[in-house]
C-alpha cells in the first residue's frame, strides 16, 4: 500500500529537484570555465622534476 503524499510536498519536491538539476548544470559549466580536471602547469613541472630526480637517484 502506498501512501499518497499531499500536493504542496509533492510541488516542493518537484521544485527541488529542478533545483538540484540546474545546480549541476551550473556546476559543470564552472568546471568548464576553469579547466577543472586538468593539472595546474606548476603541479605538472614540479611533478616531472621530482620524477626525473627520483629515477636518477
Amino acid at each position: 500500500m502506498a501512501e499518497s503524499r499531499p500536493a504542496e510536498l509533492e510541488a516542493r519536491i518537484a521544485a527541488l529537484e529542478r533545483d538540484l538539476k540546474e545546480m549541476k548544470a551550473r556546476l559543470l559549466a564552472l568546471e568548464r570555465l576553469m579547466g577543472a580536471g586538468g593539472e595546474h602547469p606548476t603541479d605538472e613541472t614540479t611533478v616531472r622534476k621530482k620524477v626525473v630526480y627520483d629515477w636518477q637517484a
